[in-house]
């Protein structure tokens, strides 16, 4: 590790990154991911998952995903488990992961940022301290942040293999091999539901400060188009997967969503966006409303950019 550690400055000149802080901490993000990878429950598989399992399947998002997201997905046994047994179940891989982090030479609990754990387990939160050589920068936090949830997935995961900043430029270190990861049309699905929802919450309470998670979203799906284009008919069926999950539980959202995503970008503050980090975005995401609703899209004049 000192002789990669030694490399993280001559990485961060050669992608022109301003900080090394950020090479360092995408190192330990896939030092971690090493780590999980040989945690296997019988009852779940652990499923790479977001923005930065995104940015390591070839989306190139130019910005620091610090997080880990990992989805539990469930075997068909563990459903047949009462709802009891399913909690405790759950709570102990959850133990078994914190354990693994914590009894590692490299890694530590954050013990300033408590776990968060909602849902009878199903959803948990664990910061996660790693090794920080280089002065750190604002942006980032001191931690990584490692989200468990229990989810089942719209298509099988895909195999990868994951490389740091500092493996994939200089071919020193080993990557984590063919680690489960959600497919990037997966993940799009997932990111434009959230953004309905983000965008939904925002006109209920119109007063409340911008959705940063939201930009994040909508810039995500971006990249994706940008890189990948937009396979309709596929994302389509995910999307409806998603809404037909959600209709138990919140009966407005098949109706009013796609209004609600569309009058929201025209009311948010992310509009601003568009002058400076991402340029064309704005039209390319009326292109991808019209393909998705089958309406015009209203342009927006110069007063309301």
């Amino acid at each position: 590790m000192p002789e990669l550690t030694s490399l993280f400055p001559d990485v961060a000149d050669a992608l022109d990154i301003e900080s090394v802080a950020i090479v360092e901490k995408d190192y330990f993000v896939v030092v971690l991911l090493r780590l999980l990878k040989e945690i296997k429950p019988e009852t779940h598989t652990l499923v790479f998952a977001g923005g930065t399992a995104l940015s390591k399947a070839g989306i190139s998002l130019n910005r620091m995903s610090e997080d880990i997201d990992i989805k539990l997905v469930p075997t068909e046994n563990f459903m047949q488990n009462g709802r009891d047994k399913r909690r405790k179940i759950r709570k102990e891989i959850v133990q078994i992961i914190t354990d693994v982090i914590h009894n590692s030479d490299i890694f530590s609990l954050d013990n300033e940022n408590a776990r968060i754990t909602r849902d009878e387990y199903r959803y948990n939160e664990i910061s996660v301290r790693y090794p920080q050589t280089f002065a750190q920068v604002p942006c980032l936090r001191p931690f990584i942040k490692l989200e468990l949830m229990e989810s089942t997935l719209l298509e099988h995961p895909e195999s990868r293999d994951i490389y740091s900043l500092v493996t994939e430029l200089t071919g020193k270190g080993t990557p984590v091999t063919a680690f489960p990861c959600a497919t990037i049309l997966s993940t799009q699905a997932e990111k434009l539901i959230s953004m309905m929802r983000r965008t939904a919450a925002h006109l209920r309470n119109p007063e409340q400060q911008d959705d940063e998670f939201l930009v994040r979203h909508i810039y995500d799906n971006y990249c994706i188009v940008r890189e990948k284009g937009v396979n309709v008919p596929v994302l389509k069926n995910f999307v409806q997967i998603c809404i037909h999950a959600m209709v138990t539980s919140t009966h407005n959202f098949v109706a009013h969503q796609l209004m609600n995503l569309r009058k929201g970008w025209m009311h948010s503050g992310i509009i601003l966006y568009t002058n400076c980090a991402f340029n064309d975005l704005l039209n390319r995401w009326y292109l991808v409303i019209h393909r998705l609703t089958g309406k015009k899209p209203i342009p927006v004049s110069d007063k309301q950019r």
